[in-house]
């Protein structure tokens, strides 16, 4: 008897497992086909070239010699890393910030308005945004800098300085993107212990100190996972800098994506494409292990 049951229960559970590799399949067949196999595909075409309109000709490492001679890439990796870092620690604190505020207000309606208000950016389409705020930046006839004139500062040339645009770029991408930050950091606040808060009121903890020993601590597994998303999300970025200046001037707003644009879809150079494509993964994989080495010296799980 003992030994009937033991084999219904190893059925069953190879039942279950099987059942649950179905289930699992249309999703690993996905990934498959729309991720993995790019990748690999990708990894593969670095090493050749070709241009559609020729067969394809072994190159060996020589796309990845271009890369690092190339001066062009060499800004646009710079320019992504800095706008990433830039709007990542931006978002963070902003974010961090407007939620607590909100989390403060008293009246449910005024909470519910800055929730909707704050998030609403969100859910717009880059391209759309950055349209707008091409006028809304635009050196002569703009608002930003008629409003700024009025307290008496000269004009900023947002769009059409080397030292300015990528300035610019990261205000409208981090305009749009804080409330992906603020809603985690709202979501946080809402689940922290509030006998841990009260007994910190009553230790005397207030202001920044509290913010700095209660707040960051409790809300750091929320912070690790807005700036891993978020610095995955940033070093893609390729509708503001793209409509906003088209990486100008010069190539002082030029990010990594739309390097790849250019070389790939209108040069044609599919293989030296693939190559900056493959590189842009790698520093992707690379800040994603370093974050999650560091999440262990600063990251507070309950």
């Amino acid at each position: 008897t003992i030994k009937r049951s033991m084999i219904t229960i190893q059925s069953l559970r190879k039942q279950k497992a099987r059942l649950g590799l179905l289930f699992l399949a249309p999703i690993m067949t996905g990934i498959l086909v729309f991720t993995a196999g790019p990748i690999l595909f990708s990894l593969l075409l670095s090493f050749f070239y070709w241009d559609i309109f020729k067969p394809m000709k072994f190159a060996g490492l020589a796309n990845y010699q271009w890369l690092f001679e190339d001066e062009v890439a060499g800004a646009a990796f710079k320019n992504t890393i800095l706008f990433a870092v830039a709007t990542v620690v931006a978002q963070n604190i902003l974010g961090f910030t407007l939620a607590l505020s909100v989390r403060n207000i008293l009246n449910k309606y005024f909470r519910f308005f800055f929730r909707s208000v704050f998030f609403l950016p969100l859910l717009m389409s880059g391209a759309t945004i950055s349209v707008f705020m091409s006028y809304m930046f635009n050196s002569d006839f703009g608002v930003v800098n008629y409003y700024l004139s009025l307290i008496g500062i000269s004009q900023i040339a947002w769009l059409t300085s080397t030292q300015v645009a990528l300035i610019t770029t990261v205000i409208i991408y981090v305009w749009q993107h804080i409330g992906f930050a603020f809603i985690l950091f709202l979501g946080a606040f809402s689940t922290m212990p509030q006998e841990v808060l009260d007994a910190a009121t009553v230790d005397g903890a207030k202001g920044l100190k509290k913010i700095w020993h209660i707040y960051l601590p409790l809300v750091s597994p929320t912070l690790f996972f807005a700036s891993v998303i978020g610095f995955i999300h940033a070093v893609q970025v390729f509708d503001q800098p793209y409509i906003l200046t088209r990486g100008g001037p010069g190539d002082s707003n030029r990010t990594a994506v739309m390097l790849i644009y250019d070389v790939a879809f209108q040069d044609l150079e599919f293989g030296y494409g693939s190559a900056i494509a493959f590189a842009l993964f790698l520093i992707i994989f690379a800040a994603t292990l370093i974050q999650f080495w560091a999440q262990k010296k600063w990251v507070f799980f309950e």
